[in-house]
């Protein structure tokens, strides 16, 4: 399947009339074959870095923000730290815990009903890709607890 949304994204890239640069197909398959849902810039460089591809910095900054552009990756921005990315393909909210930083992924279905009722009070479109929700999580809410 990786490989199927390879083309894809090769084709979307080209569409969008950008160039399948080597630097560039190194981020792209950097970005497909990353075991986590979310990543930073930071991880693909480090990524491409155990490769044998040659890629500055600002290649994979740019790279990844063509990909946010033509809707392959949606793009968060937590708290003042670095932009984090997931693939579009797995859309979802994020929880994060303001007690020990971490980030856990809310599925779509979970927020339908508020966001229906957003929509329904406020005529807003809710993006639930970008949902951000801190607050603590099961681990920190427990220590609150007995503590």
């Amino acid at each position: 399947m990786i490989g199927g949304r390879r083309s894809a994204a090769i084709e979307a890239i080209r569409a969008a009339g950008g160039r399948v640069t080597a630097p560039r197909q190194a981020v792209l398959d950097a970005v497909l074959d990353a075991d986590e849902h979310h990543f930073t810039a930071s991880d693909i460089v480090a990524a491409i870095h155990h490769t044998k591809q040659p890629t500055d910095r600002a290649t994979v900054y740019r790279t990844l923000e063509l990909l946010t552009e033509i809707g392959l990756l949606d793009q968060l921005q937590l708290d003042s730290g670095a932009a984090v990315y997931h693939r579009a393909d797995h859309p979802h909210g994020h929880l994060l815990c303001n007690e020990c930083g971490s980030v856990e992924e809310l599925p779509s279905e979970v927020l339908e009903d508020v966001v229906g009722r957003i929509a329904s009070h406020a005529g807003f479109v809710v993006d639930t890709a970008r949902v951000a929700l801190s607050g603590a999580c099961r681990a920190c809410a427990a220590k609150a607890a007995v503590g």
